[in-house]
């Protein structure tokens, strides 16, 4: 399944449906042959909303909401800042050695974003994530290239 593949659960006016791949219609939900008045495909557009951006995910953090949705809160980790670092010149005016470092210790997580999800779109982005890695996993990794290899 391609990387922009749409969920089925996403096309709202279209309920009656069975979305089978992007924009293709195979079957009516109640079983009825496709008549010739019945839609065989519809065009998906997309497009990025005034938000988007592209995040690194390390994790996820979440759980149910009392409307009974998933709350899912994706985060990225790292070491934490320094508040301060001092650090002496060397004889020619660079920076040299650190002296000392002021702030937190520890792991810091920041959040990034999110999610609120109904239970038939997190089995959907399971399902989608899942494949993705299965194909990641299948995949060959690109092999080094002739400098590279030269360097090491």
């Amino acid at each position: 399944m391609p990387i922009w593949a749409t969920f089925g659960t996403f096309v709202r006016p279209l309920r009656s449906f069975l979305l089978v791949s992007v924009g293709t219609y195979k079957e009516h939900k109640t079983g009825e042959r496709m008549t010739e008045g019945t839609p065989t495909s519809i065009k998906v557009y997309y497009e990025k909303g005034k938000l988007f951006r592209v995040i690194h995910v390390d994790g996820a953090l979440g759980g149910l909401t009392p409307t009974r949705n998933i709350f899912v809160s994706l985060y990225s980790q790292r070491d934490p800042l320094p508040k301060v670092i001092e650090q002496r010149f060397s004889p020619d005016g660079t920076l040299g050695d650190e002296i000392s470092r002021e702030g937190k210790t520890g792991l810091f997580r920041e959040m990034e974003i999110g999610l609120v999800l109904t239970a038939p779109v997190a089995r959907e982005l399971a399902k989608f994530l899942t494949e993705q890695a299965k194909l990641l996993d299948e995949s060959e990794r690109p092999k080094a290239s002739a400098s590279s290899e030269k360097t090491q």
